[in-house]
């Protein structure tokens, strides 16, 4: 912030140049990139420390990427499982092998640990937001405790919030409630022996099951295990699985086993379910909205991460022209939303989320064919690999 802007600023009690609602990973990513970038920043949460919650567990190489340019790798590694190499499969036979730079993480540590890095000119806030008050100068966010803060910028990260949403003159565009439902648990091998693989993706072989794929891959010293599936909450069918989790996988997913070799799921099991949606109308002065808070992803696709960590780096870019001239107003706002990354990025997650469900259990003759002819590619694929292997 140039010398002269800074003194009129102070001049009008602003807390700081930014103030970053809500310290979740997009939150707290932001706070961190845009502090890096000298800017005085304030963030707010309601809790200290993340709470054990059920998110995204793993990065992928385009998430390193981001992660490694903005400088917010390494405070994750010491809590985090390397993974080299994924082996695909399909209907109990390895169809692919791909090396990758990936690392299995549970989100409340990757969050933690981002807090933990906060550069120096972040401060936290412990508090609840109650009232925004946008404008195309000064914002003002008044917390729980009666405390105000002002800024000229204010970035949303706490998810979608009703109150947000009327106060910023938003709404959000529901494109399918119930879009997919997400299990996460821990396997181990007989007699805790190590299993002799860095990461599976494996693919269900009967739609009936509404199956996406399972993931596993190494958190630390254990295995984890993602379950993706278009079901509603209520479906008797995910009850069933959090309850009994080994019998439901080994019934819907009979052949795993000869990926894997012997397993046993251990610990309870998480889950979630998630909306497709995103906000609509005009930006609001003042205010950028982020990750979920401004579109939701289907986890299913693996593209959660990368859609914030796109909305942060987008937004980095942003803000040192929005700093350089007076006023935040609706078409400084717009430069965020069509930045051709952000744009690139939400429309792809949009995508994928039709695509993934399509291919995992629509019945409609086109998809019926085109599911057919996968199968058929990753079973040739698989014969391939076999006669390579023999053949040496």
């Amino acid at each position: 912030m140039n010398q002269a802007n800074g003194a009129s600023l102070e001049n009008q009690g602003i807390s700081a140049d930014i103030v970053v609602v809500g310290a979740g990973l997009a939150g707290a990513a932001a706070a961190a990139v845009l502090g890096r970038q000298g800017w005085r920043v304030i963030l707010v949460d309601p809790r200290p420390t993340c709470p054990p919650v059920f998110k995204a567990e793993k990065v992928d190489k385009d998430q390193v990427q981001l992660l490694r340019k903005h400088g917010l790798l390494d405070p994750l590694l010491s809590y985090a499982g390397e993974v080299r190499e994924v082996r695909v499969a399909y209907d109990g036979r390895v169809f692919g092998r791909i090396p990758v730079e990936q690392y299995g993480i549970s989100y409340p540590d990757m969050v933690n640990a981002l807090r933990a890095h906060l550069p120096a000119n972040v401060e936290f806030h412990l508090g609840r937001v109650e009232a925004i008050a946008n404008s195309d100068q000064i914002q003002r966010i008044k917390l729980s405790g009666g405390q105000e803060l002002l800024s000229r910028l204010i970035v949303v990260a706490s998810g979608i919030n009703d109150g947000f949403q009327s106060r910023l003159n938003v709404r959000r565009h529901l494109f399918r409630r119930n879009q997919s439902f997400v299990f996460g648990f821990t396997v181990a091998a007989p007699q805790s022996r190590p299993f002799d693989f860095d990461s599976v993706t494996y693919y269900s072989i009967d739609p009936s099951t509404c199956i996406d794929y399972l993931t596993l891959f190494k958190i630390r010293d254990t295995m984890r295990a993602n379950l993706f599936v278009f079901r509603d909450r209520t479906d008797p069918w995910v009850r069933a699985f959090v309850h009994e989790p080994d019998r439901m996988l080994r019934e819907s997913l009979p052949k795993l086993g000869r990926v894997t070799g012997e397993y046993r799921v251990i610990g309870r099991v998480e889950s979630g379910g998630a909306d497709l949606y995103r906000l609509e109308g005009d930006p609001p002065p003042g205010v950028a909205l982020i990750g979920d808070s401004f579109q939701s992803v289907c986890p299913s696709t693996g593209m959660g991460l990368a859609k914030v960590l796109t909305d942060v780096d987008a937004l980095a870019e942003c803000v040192p022209s929005w700093f350089a001239t007076p006023g935040m107003g609706p078409s400084k706002l717009a430069d965020f939303y069509n930045h051709p990354r952000k744009l690139a990025t939400d429309f792809r997650a949009l995508r994928s989320a039709h695509h993934h469900r399509q291919i995992a259990m629509d019945s409609t003759l086109r998809w019926r064919i085109h599911r057919s002819l996968l199968h058929m590619k990753w079973r040739l694929s698989g014969a391939f690999r076999t006669l390579a292997y023999v053949g040496r």
